[in-house]
């Protein structure tokens, strides 16, 4: 497999999580402001991570898992707001 596969589906699980942690920050109370910067604090902490893990820098990557992150977990997010509601 490789490194940008790996880094996709760390993401897609990553949003994922982020999706139900955002919910649930939501919902427990706690602000609309906290509920949405946590999952982006979370990211950014990842992708301290990704920069030490990838050798190379391509701005592609980056890019791509940021996207994915976002994508995955604002459907999450949004799922689940609606089923909760």
């Amino acid at each position: 497999m490789k490194i940008e596969q790996k880094i996709i589906i760390a993401y897609t699980i990553l949003g994922f999580c982020s999706g139900f942690l955002t919910n649930y920050l939501f919902i427990s109370g706690l602000g609309l402001i906290f509920a949405i910067v946590a999952p982006f604090v979370i990211y950014f902490v990842s992708l301290l991570f990704l920069v030490v893990f990838v050798k190379k820098k391509k701005i592609l990557l980056f890019y791509n898992s940021f996207v994915t992150f976002l994508l995955v977990w604002l459907t999450i997010w949004i799922l689940l707001y609606n089923l909760g509601g």
